[in-house]
C-alpha cells in the first residue's frame, strides 16, 4: 500500500526532466547511424524477437487548450490522406527490413485522435500492417487504439473490435461540465458511459481512461467527484497525469488564465486525495 506523504511530496517535488517516455527526447542525437539502426534490426531477426508497433495519428478536429501533443487540428478530414500515404510508404520501409515471421504482440494507435480518420481510412490502414507484418488472430496480441469518445458510436467501436484490436483508451480527462468547457472538450458523462458499455458489450480486455489534476476550475472536491463517477464505469487502468501548464511553449495554452487554475498546495491536495480513492477502489500504482 502506498503512503501519500504531502510532507514527503514537498519535499522532493519541483519541476524536472519530462520522463514519461523513454528515452527522454533530451537524450536523442544523431550519433546512431542507419547501419545501427539495421545491425539492431537483424539482431532482433536473428533472435525471433517480437515486435510492438506504434502508429501515429497526429489529427484532432477541435483543440483541448490543455494540449502539449504533436498534433493538427482540422475539420478537414482530406487533410489526413497525404498523411496516410506516406504512413503506408513507411509501413512497407519499415517492414522489408523485418522477418515476417516475427509476431506483433503489442500494437497501439496513438495522436491525436484516431478515430479522427473515417471507418474506411482505419480499415485500409489496419490490412495494410496485416499485409506487411505478422498480425495475430484470435485475440493473442495486445491490440490498443485511443479514442476521442466524441467521434465513436457503437456502431464504429463494433468495427474497431472486428479489425482486431483489443484494448481501448478513453480520453475522459475531466467530468466536471465546468472545467470541460474551460477547456474546450465538453463530452457528458451520459456520453462517457455509453462509451463504456458500448465496449463492453464488444468484450474489448481492457479500457483505460485518461485523467488530468491541475485543470482550471478543479479543486480537490470536484476531482473527487469526477474519479467517483469514472471508478462506478470499472475501467482496467486509469492514468492520472499533473497538467503542466506551459503557455510561453504552447501556444494553445494561452486560452487557459491562470487565475483559473488551482494553486500548488490545491494540486497536491488533489494528487494525495485521489491516491487514496483509487487504491481504496483496488487499483495498484504503476
Amino acid at each position: 500500500m502506498t503512503v501519500w506523504n504531502p510532507d514527503l511530496i514537498r519535499q522532493y517535488g519541483g519541476p524536472g526532466a519530462r520522463y514519461t517516455s523513454y528515452p527522454a527526447a533530451t537524450r536523442f542525437h544523431e550519433e546512431v547511424s542507419l547501419g545501427d539502426v539495421q545491425r539492431s534490426v537483424a539482431a532482433g531477426n536473428r533472435a525471433h524477437r517480437n515486435l510492438s508497433l506504434y502508429c501515429h495519428i497526429p489529427f484532432c478536429a477541435s483543440v483541448c487548450y490543455y494540449c502539449a501533443c504533436n498534433r493538427v487540428i482540422t475539420a478537414n478530414r482530406e487533410r489526413a490522406l497525404p498523411y496516410i500515404a506516406h504512413l503506408k510508404t513507411e509501413i512497407r520501409q519499415k517492414a522489408a527490413l523485418i522477418d515476417r515471421q516475427r509476431p506483433v504482440v503489442q500494437m497501439h494507435w496513438g495522436g491525436g485522435t484516431p478515430t479522427f480518420l473515417s471507418d474506411a481510412q482505419i480499415t485500409e490502414l489496419v490490412y495494410e500492417l496485416a499485409r506487411y507484418f505478422h498480425l495475430l488472430e484470435d485475440d493473442r496480441g495486445d491490440y490498443a487504439i485511443e479514442i476521442d469518445p466524441r467521434t465513436v458510436d457503437r456502431a464504429r467501436l463494433g468495427l474497431l473490435r472486428g479489425l482486431g484490436f483489443n484494448r481501448l483508451s478513453l480520453g475522459v480527462q475531466d467530468l466536471d461540465p465546468r472545467v470541460q468547457q474551460a477547456v474546450n472538450r465538453v463530452q457528458p458523462v451520459a456520453m462517457i458511459r455509453r462509451a463504456f458499455e458500448d465496449a463492453r458489450a464488444f468484450d474489448f480486455h481492457s479500457i483505460n481512461a485518461d485523467l488530468i489534476y491541475g485543470l482550471p476550475w478543479q479543486s480537490e472536491t470536484s476531482l473527487a467527484h469526477s474519479l467517483e463517477q469514472l471508478i462506478a464505469l470499472r475501467p482496467e487502468r486509469i492514468s492520472l497525469y499533473n497538467y503542466a501548464h506551459l503557455p510561453a511553449r504552447f501556444k494553445i495554452q494561452r486560452q487557459i488564465p491562470e487565475r483559473t487554475l488551482p494553486s500548488p498546495e490545491e494540486k497536491l491536495a488533489m494528487l494525495v486525495r485521489a491516491g487514496g480513492m483509487l487504491q481504496e477502489a483496488g487499483y495498484e500504482l504503476i
